[in-house]
C-alpha cells in the first residue's frame, strides 16, 4: 500500500455561507500551509470528500491572493452548497489527506466560534 504525501494545507470550517451566483464561502482559521485563489481544494467529512475550487479568498474584507496558517478568512468556493459542508469539516489542497488523519497529526491550538 502506498504512502500519501503529508496535505500542505489544513483548513477547518467554523461557518458557511451561500452567496446566491457566486458560490459557497467557508470561513475558519488556516491551520497548516498556504493556498491561492484559483486551486482545487478537498473538503473532508467524516465519511465523504467533495472536490471545489477556491474563486477569492477574504481576510477582514479585503480580498487577497493566497492565504498561510495563522490566518482566519473566508474562501469562495464553487462546485459546492452549503449542504456540501458544514462547521467542523476539512479543507486541504486536493488529493490532500482524510479528515481522521489530520486530525490525529495536528492537534487544534484555538477554540470554535461560539454558537
Amino acid at each position: 500500500m502506498e504512502e500519501t504525501q503529508p496535505s500542505e494545507f489544513q483548513f477547518e470550517i467554523e461557518q458557511v455561507f451561500l452567496f446566491e451566483d457566486k458560490g459557497t464561502a467557508i470561513s475558519g482559521l488556516v491551520e497548516l500551509g498556504i493556498i491561492g485563489a484559483g486551486q482545487a481544494i478537498d473538503i473532508h467529512g467524516l465519511h465523504a470528500r467533495r472536490h471545489g475550487k477556491i474563486e477569492a479568498i477574504m481576510i477582514d474584507g479585503e480580498r487577497v491572493d493566497e492565504v498561510e496558517a495563522g490566518f482566519v478568512c473566508t474562501l469562495l468556493v464553487t462546485e459546492l452548497t452549503p449542504g456540501h459542508v458544514g462547521p467542523g469539516m476539512l479543507a486541504t489542497h486536493a488529493g490532500g489527506e482524510r479528515h481522521k488523519e489530520l486530525r490525529e497529526r495536528v492537534p487544534r491550538q484555538y477554540s470554535p466560534l461560539a454558537a
